[in-house]
């Protein structure tokens, strides 16, 4: 069963992933993307290829945030990784890469939408004293 599941899960991301051009396209250089209830976007982050949707279910904004590795259509590599939280309304979810990328997701008041921002990573150090 869980087989089934998990075969059925590659599937559907691999056919999203390969149709999602026209919404990569547009994701290039997120910069405050929005998203609607149960209106995924995808895009792309270094090397990976995300989907992200989100329920709002009591005022929350339950995300959820599928990545893999982005390919050429002709095979699927890898296996996705898929990250679910609730992000309060107003306030901000980050998920950091391993390629030094950080997806920002904010849910706006009553979960209405969510803007999805990828950010560089940037290390910063204290002044000693």
């Amino acid at each position: 069963m869980m087989r089934a599941i998990s075969k059925n899960f590659v599937v559907a991301l691999a056919s999203t992933i390969a149709f999602g051009g026209a919404a990569a396209a547009y994701a290039d250089g997120l910069s405050g993307q929005k998203m609607t209830p149960r209106h995924g976007i995808s895009f792309d982050v270094g090397s990976k290829r995300a989907v992200s949707y989100y329920l709002g279910e009591g005022g929350v904004c339950n995300l959820t945030v599928l990545m893999a590795d982005s390919n050429n259509l002709d095979e699927v590599k890898g296996a996705a990784t898929r990250v679910s939280m609730p992000v309060i309304p107003t306030k901000k979810a980050r998920i950091d890469t391993a390629e030094g990328k950080t997806l920002e997701f904010k849910c706006a008041p009553s979960a209405s939408a969510m803007s999805v921002r990828v950010l560089d990573q940037v290390a910063v150090a204290a002044p000693r004293q």
